[in-house]
């Protein structure tokens, strides 16, 4: 009778715990393939190579990937191209990926177009023509009601759509609702439980790296009401930190203030670069640690979709390189590009 007891106990855990154990080996796949897919455009010595190019068309000779394809003839259309690869690749990693999180994916997938909707938006405060390049689905048609509408209308397009935004804000605070409501649609994608947590830090860190670059951009340029820029739910830096931190005028004593931060040690490399190029140093080197810190995600849930976000970050990174690059030969300021392209 015992016995009988403590094998009907044995089956109810097991099928308590079935289900997680099925989802987990669902991740193998992906997670492996995520890892076997090379990092070729974080790597300094590649990069080197792409930027001595004689020409764009030299350029796209050059470039050795399964992943980004590059077409065009100008920048302009290279850099879409290049944009056009990393939507596919990001589809890709959904399509691979348990069925569970492939609304992450869709959300990451906005995420990219963040820049699309931006300059939409700017276009239509200046009376410019309106570009309608953008990846997902909701972007697009944003977008697209933005192009039909009076701009008296474009206030309520956006709020149709959650975007909290006036066309009387100043435009750096039109980008941070922007950022905000991207942060918010990934922070609200249900996924299982086994996956929050590695969300919650890649996000959180997401909101502090937005929060230093918005606070020493806007200290270097002297630009006013920079709190109302500030995103709430860092990961180690609180809002009334920075509120402190908005304080103090000097960047360096600002670089020191964050001491005991993860942050700290990469911005205190960057110090001397900073006095020769100014705040983009800082901004790089704070991309240098997202680089960093979701390749630590990755190695903390390794069975969840901690792989995922990095492959996601690298990628996205990688693409911004690329664009750089073409930018840079195609203006032949070759040395200008080291400035912005982050490497691992």
């Amino acid at each position: 009778m015992i016995e009988i007891i403590f094998a009907i106990v044995g089956i109810a855990v097991a099928l308590k715990f079935l289900p997680s154990f099925i989802l987990l080996s669902k991740f193998v796949y992906p997670n492996a393939k995520f890892s076997a897919i090379p990092i070729s455009f974080l790597n300094e010595k590649e990069l080197a190579r792409l930027l001595e190019s004689k020409s764009l068309e030299d350029f796209k000779n050059n470039v050795v990937s399964k992943d980004f394809i590059i077409e065009g003839e100008s920048i302009k259309e290279m850099q879409n191209s290049i944009d056009e690869s990393l939507a596919k690749i990001i589809l890709m990693a959904k399509n691979d990926s348990p069925k569970k999180v492939k609304g992450f994916y869709d959300a990451y997938l906005k995420k990219i177009d963040i820049d699309a909707l931006k300059n939409a938006i700017k276009n239509a405060i200046e009376d410019k023509e309106i570009e309608q390049y953008a990846f997902s689905d909701e972007i697009k048609k944003i977008i697209e009601e933005i192009k039909k509408a009076e701009k008296e209308e474009i206030e309520e397009v956006l709020r149709k759509y959650g975007y909290n935004i006036s066309l009387d804000m100043k435009f750096e605070e039109i980008e941070r609702e922007i950022d905000k409501k991207i942060i918010k649609d990934l922070m609200k994608v249900p996924l299982p439980s086994s996956c929050n947590k590695a969300r919650e830090k890649f996000i959180k860190v997401f909101i502090d790296i937005l929060n230093l670059k918005t606070l020493l951009r806007g200290k270097y340029y002297n630009l006013r009401n920079i709190e109302r820029s500030i995103i709430e739910g860092g990961w180690e830096i609180t809002e009334w930190q920075i509120m402190e931190l908005l304080k103090i005028d000097s960047i360096p004593e600002i670089v020191s203030l964050l001491e005991g931060t993860s942050y700290m040690p990469y911005l205190r490399q960057a110090i001397t670069d900073f006095e020769k190029e100014g705040v983009i140093a800082l901004e790089k080197a704070l991309d240098k640690y997202l680089i960093d810190a979701v390749g630590d995600i990755a190695n903390e849930y390794p069975l969840s979709i901690g792989p995922g976000i990095r492959f996601l970050v690298e990628k996205e990174f990688e693409a911004r390189n690329l664009k750089a690059i073409v930018k840079a030969i195609g203006e032949e300021m070759r040395e200008e590009a080291w400035k912005v392209i982050v490497t691992q």
